[in-house]
């Protein structure tokens, strides 16, 4: 009896375990709606591969105004390259911008999301990729991301000593207390559960995210220039996310709280506002009057 209770208790935490890590792991795919000439832009679609061969896409939008500054556009979990358009499209009135699909998302390859470490290999073959094909277009270049993406800018933004400006939009700081938030914020999950979701993440990946987490990145991005903006009202990623990542960063660094506003509507709140102080931003970083 003792032995069928305890093959019960390790049958239900394997099923638990295994079932709450794929909510992380295999974010279902959306495909891309729209596409740069949607919003009347000329645009180039490419493809590259990672370093452990997966298969990324993206487009590259050549700006309005000659231009030889690039900014990288990365988009939030469970989206796609498609769904920053509406609210980053603006930069290529003077910014050459390259969008792409993180793997497992939109038409990139890929069956595993870690919100963090492959990720980041998925920006740093495309940086690799446009730097080698696009010379003339990426002399300066610069990164924008939302959510997931700006915690990849953060995190990849460190080691690519290229990129000048990062702007960060919603970013996590510790990927494994954004799993706990989520667990409690959608599943109503207790605290104590999380572990076995977050050890059954780490044995299906081979490694564990939070190595990978903003928040042991952020401090090595100065002398560059950081932007990091928070919704006041975001309960997806809470301005002490914000707040974490800026403490911990050095000069020159920005952050930009904009109140009663939720994930992803900030854009919404006030759209001339939102642009000018992004482009303000790259413009002071890039040293464009």
């Amino acid at each position: 009896m003792f032995l069928a209770i305890l093959i019960l208790i390790f049958t239900l935490i394997f099923f638990l375990g295994y079932l709450s890590s794929s909510i992380v792991l295999k974010v279902p795919r959306a495909a891309n709606e729209f596409n740069p000439k949607s919003f009347g832009y000329d645009y180039e679609s490419f493809a590259t591969f990672s370093e452990d061969q997966i298969k990324i896409e993206g487009w590259f939008v050549q700006a309005k105004e000659k231009s030889s500054t690039l900014l990288f556009v990365l988009h939030g979990w469970g989206a796609n390259r498609s769904d920053v358009l509406a609210t980053t499209i603006f930069l290529a009135k003077k910014y050459n911008l390259v969008y792409f699909d993180f793997r497992n998302h939109g038409s990139s390859g890929g069956d595993k999301t870690s919100l963090t470490c492959l990720e980041i290999k998925d920006f740093k073959a495309v940086v690799n990729f446009i730097e080698k094909e696009k010379k003339e277009f990426v002399q300066k270049s610069g990164v924008f991301g939302f959510s997931m993406g700006g915690s990849v800018a953060i995190s990849a933004g460190a080691e690519l000593p290229q990129l000048q400006a990062i702007v960060a939009e919603s970013p996590f700081a510790s990927y494994e207390e954004t799993v706990y938030r989520f667990a409690k914020l959608f599943y109503g999950a207790p605290r104590f559960v999380v572990p076995i979701t977050l050890y059954f993440i780490q044995a299906r990946l081979g490694f564990n995210p939070e190595k990978c987490s903003p928040i042991h990145f952020v401090s090595k991005i100065a002398p560059r220039a950081l932007l990091i903006i928070q919704g006041g009202n975001d309960l997806r990623m809470p301005v002490k996310e914000g707040q974490a990542l800026y403490d911990r960063a050095r000069e020159p660094k920005e952050l930009w709280i904009v109140p009663e506003t939720d994930h992803g509507a900030i854009f919404e709140k006030n759209p001339e506002e939102y642009q000018k102080k992004i482009l303000d931003f790259f413009d002071k970083a890039f040293k464009i009057l």
